[in-house]
Protein backbone atom coordinates (compact mmCIF):
# COMPACT_ATOMS: atom_id res chain seq x y z
CA UNK A 1 0.00 0.00 0.00
CA UNK A 2 1.42 3.40 -0.99
CA UNK A 3 1.80 5.94 1.74
CA UNK A 4 -0.41 8.98 1.69
CA UNK A 5 0.73 11.73 -0.67
CA UNK A 6 2.95 9.44 -2.74
CA UNK A 7 1.63 8.79 -6.23
CA UNK A 8 2.65 5.77 -8.21
CA UNK A 9 4.19 6.33 -11.63
CA UNK A 10 1.80 6.13 -14.57
CA UNK A 11 2.13 2.95 -16.58
CA UNK A 12 2.80 4.85 -19.79
CA UNK A 13 1.21 4.60 -23.22
CA UNK A 14 -0.42 1.34 -24.21
CA UNK A 15 0.58 -0.88 -27.10
CA UNK A 16 -2.68 0.15 -28.77
CA UNK A 17 -1.71 3.84 -28.60
CA UNK A 18 1.70 3.09 -30.11
CA UNK A 19 0.00 1.08 -32.87
CA UNK A 20 -2.32 3.99 -33.68
CA UNK A 21 0.60 6.41 -34.01
CA UNK A 22 2.57 3.89 -36.05
CA UNK A 23 -0.37 3.53 -38.45
CA UNK A 24 -0.72 7.29 -38.77
CA UNK A 25 3.00 7.64 -39.46
CA UNK A 26 2.82 4.93 -42.12
CA UNK A 27 -0.08 6.72 -43.82
CA UNK A 28 1.86 9.99 -43.73
CA UNK A 29 4.93 8.29 -45.19
CA UNK A 30 2.87 6.85 -48.07
CA UNK A 31 1.38 10.27 -48.80
CA UNK A 32 4.87 11.81 -48.91
CA UNK A 33 5.98 9.12 -51.37
CA UNK A 34 2.96 9.93 -53.54
CA UNK A 35 3.83 13.63 -53.40
CA UNK A 36 7.43 12.87 -54.32
CA UNK A 37 6.23 10.92 -57.35
CA UNK A 38 4.08 13.88 -58.40
CA UNK A 39 7.10 16.17 -58.10
CA UNK A 40 9.14 13.80 -60.27
CA UNK A 41 6.40 13.91 -62.90
CA UNK A 42 6.31 17.70 -62.75
CA UNK A 43 10.08 17.81 -63.22
CA UNK A 44 9.86 15.53 -66.26
CA UNK A 45 7.18 17.77 -67.75
CA UNK A 46 9.27 20.89 -67.22
CA UNK A 47 12.38 19.17 -68.60
CA UNK A 48 10.50 18.28 -71.79
CA UNK A 49 9.30 21.86 -72.15
CA UNK A 50 12.80 23.20 -71.57
CA UNK A 51 14.08 20.78 -74.23
CA UNK A 52 11.80 22.46 -76.72
CA UNK A 53 8.46 20.66 -76.61
CA UNK A 54 5.78 22.82 -78.21
CA UNK A 55 2.87 20.69 -77.00
CA UNK A 56 0.17 23.22 -76.06
CA UNK A 57 -1.51 20.83 -73.63
CA UNK A 58 1.76 20.26 -71.75
CA UNK A 59 2.37 24.02 -71.60
CA UNK A 60 -1.12 24.57 -70.16
CA UNK A 61 -0.55 21.83 -67.60
CA UNK A 62 2.81 23.30 -66.61
CA UNK A 63 1.19 26.68 -66.04
CA UNK A 64 -1.23 25.12 -63.55
CA UNK A 65 1.33 23.27 -61.44
CA UNK A 66 1.51 22.05 -58.79
CA UNK A 67 -2.16 21.27 -59.33
CA UNK A 68 -5.15 20.25 -57.27
CA UNK A 69 -3.94 16.68 -56.58
CA UNK A 70 -0.79 18.00 -54.97
CA UNK A 71 -2.66 20.59 -52.90
CA UNK A 72 -5.09 17.93 -51.66
CA UNK A 73 -2.15 15.68 -50.74
CA UNK A 74 -0.45 18.53 -48.87
CA UNK A 75 -3.62 19.23 -46.93
CA UNK A 76 -3.95 15.55 -46.04
CA UNK A 77 -0.30 15.41 -44.92
CA UNK A 78 -0.68 18.54 -42.79
CA UNK A 79 -3.85 17.20 -41.13
CA UNK A 80 -2.22 13.81 -40.58
CA UNK A 81 0.77 15.48 -38.91
CA UNK A 82 -1.61 17.34 -36.57
CA UNK A 83 -3.34 14.05 -35.68
CA UNK A 84 0.04 12.48 -34.92
CA UNK A 85 1.02 15.44 -32.77
CA UNK A 86 -2.26 15.22 -30.83
CA UNK A 87 -1.86 11.48 -30.24
CA UNK A 88 1.72 11.92 -29.04
CA UNK A 89 0.71 14.73 -26.67
CA UNK A 90 -2.02 12.47 -25.29
CA UNK A 91 0.52 9.66 -24.86
CA UNK A 92 3.25 11.83 -23.39
CA UNK A 93 1.62 14.76 -21.58
CA UNK A 94 3.84 17.44 -20.18
CA UNK A 95 4.10 17.24 -16.44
Amino acid sequence: MASRGVMSEPSGPSDEQFAVVDGLLEQLMVKHFEMAEMCAQYRELLDSLQAGSRDAERRTLAGALPGARYHVAMTYAREQALRIEAELKRMFPRQ
